[in-house]
């Protein structure tokens, strides 16, 4: 599907890797406006523009308000408007293999859909337009309503989803078998790095968030059993209703015995730290707190040596200075297993108290 691509200042790369991944043909993009139109979020100008574009979809990698998609999307008919938040959903939605992260996936959809369902009512009420695909106020009304059930019944089906999860991570713990959570921005190399520790075959590619769901290892490191855990990617600035419907994915980070963060060495200097700061913000949203904490500084084999010192020393400052405790940062490489003997070491200490 050909879409124009509106990105937020220097995230043109995540957003078009993102818009791949889902399967749109970027034909042109553009920076978001620094000030959003009140009403379409991209100026009238720019609307009539894509109007006479041939493309079939827009995607917004912003964060609108209910009124805006709802204006926009109504201005373009057919096409397909999708801000960061959708779009998100559409790529987690690809890779759903389980029925808790197809229930996160429905809930984050409806949660979000709601308000713009709402702000369509409230204009079919006073009668600024007619209802979508001609529903009619009760129509919308009525899909509100089976909205709002539905999400009521997703909300407590994935608490009793936490709550059992809850109980078996209690339960390893008894039986004396620690829990590693690997966590890190997307791309970074979580699942190469997983892979490389559990001698394990999951699906590694260039496209974004292939682990939806945790994929859950008991594997001996140097003797010691324990189990490894592959958590969801993050993205920068993760809104915080992707945040909010993972949360029971999220929290088996939450409840590890210890946090492997991994993070991409050959990003360069700025968005490297970037991604770091990234990365703990969200610790601080999903609950994860006096954790030991080790950084795999991952992709050791794409940079020199003296960048890789440089920059281990910037991200054990940084990350030391917003969080405690941090055990070490370690340059690795995922590929070629460089410095993962350094790392297990490193990971044994962190779980041995």
């Amino acid at each position: 599907m050909r879409a124009v691509l509106f990105y937020e200042r220097d995230g043109l790369d995540e957003a078009r890797a993102l818009a791949e991944t889902a399967g749109y043909e970027i034909v042109e993009t553009r920076p978001v406006p620094k000030r959003p139109n009140p009403n379409f979020y991209i100026s009238e100008n720019m609307l009539k523009e894509i109007k006479e574009k041939e493309t079939e979809a827009l995607l917004v990698f912003a964060e609108m308000k209910p009124r805006q998609l709802s204006n926009l999307t109504k201005e373009l008919g057919d096409r397909k408007v999708l801000d960061k938040v959708l779009l998100l959903l559409e790529v987690f939605d690809l890779h759903a293999g389980s029925s808790e992260a197809k229930m996160q996936i429905e809930l984050a959809s409806i949660k979000y859909r709601l308000p713009m369902l709402r702000d369509y009512f409230s204009k079919l009420k006073t009668g600024e337009q007619q209802g979508p695909l001609g529903a009619g106020v009760y129509g919308v009304e009525s899909t509100i309503r089976l909205y709002s059930r539905r999400m009521v019944k997703l909300k407590r089906k994935l608490e009793e989803l936490r709550e059992s999860q809850r109980a078996a991570i209690l339960k390893r713990r008894e039986m004396g078998m620690p829990q590693i959570a690997i966590v890190g921005y997307t791309n970074a190399g979580k699942t190469s790095l997983f892979n490389r520790l559990t001698g394990g075959k999951q699906k590694v590619d260039s496209s974004l968030f292939t682990t939806i769901s945790p994929k859950r290892t008991a594997v001996e490191l140097k003797g010691k059993k324990t189990l490894l855990i592959d958590t969801v990617g993050f993205i920068r600035g993760i809104p915080p209703q992707i945040v909010e419907a993972f949360h029971v994915t999220l929290s088996e980070a939450a409840l590890a015995d210890l946090e492997l963060l991994v993070l991409d060495l050959s990003l360069g200097e700025r968005r490297f730290l970037e991604s770091l700061s990234s990365s703990l913000s969200i610790f601080r949203d999903i609950g994860i707190s006096g954790k030991p904490l080790v950084l795999a500084l991952n992709k050791l084999d794409k940079v020199d040596v003296g960048e890789s010192r440089r920059l281990r020393e910037m991200a054990l400052k940084e990350a030391r200075r917003v969080y405690s405790p941090v055990l070490e940062a370690i340059p690795v490489s995922a590929r070629d297993g460089s410095n993962l003997d350094m790392l297990t070491d490193t990971l044994l200490k962190g779980i041995s108290g």
